[in-house]
This record gives C-alpha cells, structure tokens and sequence, in this order.
C-alpha cells in the first residue's frame, strides 16, 4: 500500500474555502453532512447512485479503497471541502497514466444547504489550479447529467467546453450526459488559489520533485 501521508499537509485555499485530504474522523464528519442531503432524492445527479446507500454505509469504505489502491498509474485524489471552517462536501481529482496524458477528470459533491452560493465554483477552481499550476496537467475533463444545471454552469463559468454527448444509468434506466472538456490554454482561475505543502506529495502524481 502507497503510503499517502504526505498528503495530509496539502492544503487548498480560496477566498472562503480549504481543501484538504481528510482523515478517519474527517471523513465521518463529512458522511454526515452527505445524510443530511446532497440532491432530492427524485433525480440523480451522479453516475453512480451512491446516496442511494441506505445510511451511506459504504460512504467510508469507498475512501478507504480509494487509498488503498492508490499508485502513480491511477490515483484518485479526494478532498474534504471547508467553508469558513464548516465541513461541506468533497472535491475530487482522478486521474489514469498521468505522466504520459497529463489530463485529469473532476467530479464533486456538495450539502445541499450549502449549495447556491458560489461554493461549487471555488471548491472547482482550488482543484483546478492544483492540477494544471500544482501538477502541470495540460487538458480536465468533467460532465454533467441531463439535469444538473447546477454543474453545467460551474463548468461552463470555468471555460470548459462541450465536446461530445455519452449516456450513464445510475438507476438502471440510460439519461444523457454532457462532455466536458479544458486545456491548460484556455484556463483563466477567477481568483488566486493558495496552494500549501505540494512539494512532498509530487511523486504520488508521478511528476518528479523540481
């Protein structure tokens, strides 16, 4: 197994957030705020219905496998997410063969409270700015069901661009899904991102220490 604790001191900020790699207790707490609500429970807006888990029981061992099968071929990095202190979601970003593709994929999840306040675009930027200025990745990719006009904005605020359509069935039944994609040139940060204690963490991304 990786050993991943030089992750813990990366640290993410924004005007009003920090992202950081959360630990057991952490993430219990953020369990807790996904209970409480992510979306209504009538539409899905992921591509897998994990909170559709009753209780979200398998909420901690979904990261726990995360870590576990860490390495520099594929590696899934994902972030607690803070607001002035207030544990509200998670931001991650994942990425397979890395040093050759220098492209990484984002998705997210965000409590419902917290949402329609700018959180989604500021906790998206943090990880942007780490993979093309941190890590110097050259293209993102992300996506949005058929529905999720919330994310389609914060994407589409960011500068990503529409290059293709797929289908995902989270619920057994096929709904349509917008393809997203950024490169590195295109890429305009809409406030400074902070990033902390990088430096250690550069050979699990496979880039070497400069």
């Amino acid at each position: 197994m990786t050993d991943l604790s030089p992750l813990f001191v990366l640290r993410l900020r924004t005007p009003r957030l920090e992202l950081r790699f959360p630990t057991r207790n952490e993430l219990e707490t953020l369990r807790s705020v996904a209970l409480a609500g992510v979306h209504p429970p009538e539409f899905m807006p992921f591509s897998v219905a994990w909170t559709d888990d009753p209780g979200l029981a398998g909420f901690l061992r979904y990261h726990e496998l995360r870590r576990e099968e860490w390495n520099v071929d594929a590696w899934h990095l994902e972030l607690g997410v803070w607001l002035e202190g207030e544990p509200v979601g998670v931001q991650a970003v994942t990425a397979t063969d890395f040093p050759e593709t220098r492209t990484v994929m984002t998705g997210s999840w965000l409590g419902r409270r917290f949402q329609r306040r700018g959180v989604g675009t500021e906790m998206r930027t943090a990880v942007l700015e780490l993979a093309f200025r941190g890590l110097g990745a050259q293209v993102a990719r992300s996506g949005a069901i058929d529905g999720n006009i919330a994310s389609l904005r914060v994407s589409e605020k960011l500068g990503y661009r529409h290059v293709g359509r797929s289908t995902v069935a989270p619920r057994g039944e096929t709904v349509g899904h917008a393809d997203l994609e950024m490169s590195k040139d295109e890429w305009r940060p809409l406030f400074e991102v902070e990033i902390e204690g990088l430096g250690t963490c550069l050979p699990l991304f496979g880039v070497p220490l400069s």
